[in-house]
């Protein structure tokens, strides 16, 4: 895996966000290190599966880049960017067996 940088990142579902309160995910700026172990963690609603989303380029985001290593991926598709998301319960993908 090589490093995954958010860079500014936010989303809103809304097509002109005006305010804060107007996105579903809040500015994000993390570097994520080669080799790391990471959960993500929160309560229902903060935006874990808009970050996922976004990260495995299911999403596009709002604002913002999504870097592995020192590629900017943000505008790749998905079977561009050799990653997957795995959820503990699979209820994103709840018609797959």
């Amino acid at each position: 895996m090589a490093k995954i940088t958010l860079k500014g990142l936010r989303h809103s579902y809304k097509p002109d966000p005006q305010e804060d309160a107007d996105y579903a995910l809040q500015q994000l700026d993390v570097d994520w290190e080669d080799g790391g172990a990471y959960a993500l963690l929160g309560p229902s609603g903060c935006g874990k599966t808009t970050l996922l989303n976004i990260i495995s380029g299911l999403l596009t985001p709002s604002h913002g880049q999504v870097i592995f290593g020192d590629e900017d991926v943000t505008q790749l598709p998905p079977d561009q960017r050799h990653i997957a998301q795995v959820f503990q319960f699979p209820v994103v993908y709840d018609t797959m067996t």
